[in-house]
């Protein structure tokens, strides 16, 4: 089994770049009457402790969230997003930090499903308990996303509309091919869902089959430390897009003058 724990992780700047979206694009969906099902494959613990071992010893958050915490005049989006971080936190201090599980669990509604997937047994545990603590409608399962995401395709409520987050740890160099691959299998099996497929930007070079989706959004940030691997961020969509086109420029333009700036 691969090692990977967000932990070390957690409320970084790629977290920034892809909870804003991940919120942005929720919401979006979410002022529709259709309900949701949310299906990840890589959940992860789904709430971070930062003042934790793991987040304490890299301290990759507070170049993330940390930094953007103290700022005002924040654009809608990001400012959103910090709301939904302030609410798991209280006064000033940032002590935790909502995973992906968590930043749309609060972005849905009652009706609406979250199936979240997790195969490190740790990590699962601890997400279980997150989900069972705060979102009675969040299934939490032990096991291959890929896998079980399929099942969830294959099995689906016409009802509802499919929205889904393929988020690997990309330990595999495989994962940069599979991922879209698999993304694109998901919307020829469900044509009105959307998939979306997280990825690093990585100063080895290997990068992800963007062309193929239908909205691209990267940012670029500097090194966390030397000999860390990791200077950018980005999120491919796959699915249809149309309606939201213009939001979700809105959305980009408001994250790359982020960290641009």
């Amino acid at each position: 089994m691969l090692s990977y724990q967000h932990g070390f992780h957690a409320g970084n700047q790629a977290d920034v770049h892809k909870h804003t979206l991940l919120l942005g694009i929720l919401s979006l969906i979410a002022k529709k009457a259709r309900p949701i099902t949310y299906i990840e494959s890589h959940a992860g613990r789904g709430l971070y402790d930062l003042a934790g071992e793991q987040a304490q010893k890299t301290g990759e958050w507070r170049a993330g969230v940390g930094e953007l915490y103290e700022q005002r005049g924040l654009a809608t989006p990001l400012a959103r997003y910090r709301d939904v971080v302030a609410r798991w936190n209280r006064g000033e201090a940032i002590l935790q930090y909502p995973g992906s599980p968590c930043v749309a669990g609060g972005a849905l509604r009652k009706r609406d499903r979250l199936v979240l997937f997790e195969q490190h047994k740790a990590e699962f545990e601890a997400l279980n308990t997150a989900m069972t603590n705060h979102y009675r409608h969040a299934e939490a399962i032990r096991g291959d996303g890929y896998d079980g995401m399929l099942d969830v395709f294959s099995e689906h409520d016409p009802r509802h509309r499919l929205i889904a987050m393929i988020d690997p740890s990309y330990e595999l160099k495989e994962d940069f091919e599979r991922a879209p691959a698999f993304a694109q299998r998901l919307v020829s099996l469900v044509p009105d869902a959307l998939v979306m497929v997280w990825y690093p930007v990585l100063t080895t070079g290997e990068t992800l089959a963007a062309q193929t989706g239908s909205f691209h959004s990267q940012i670029l940030f500097q090194q966390h430390r030397e000999g860390h691997r990791m200077i950018g961020s980005g999120m491919v969509i796959f699915g249809d897009t149309t309606e939201n086109r213009r939001p979700l420029k809105v959305l980009d333009r408001a994250l790359q003058a982020h960290f641009t700036a």
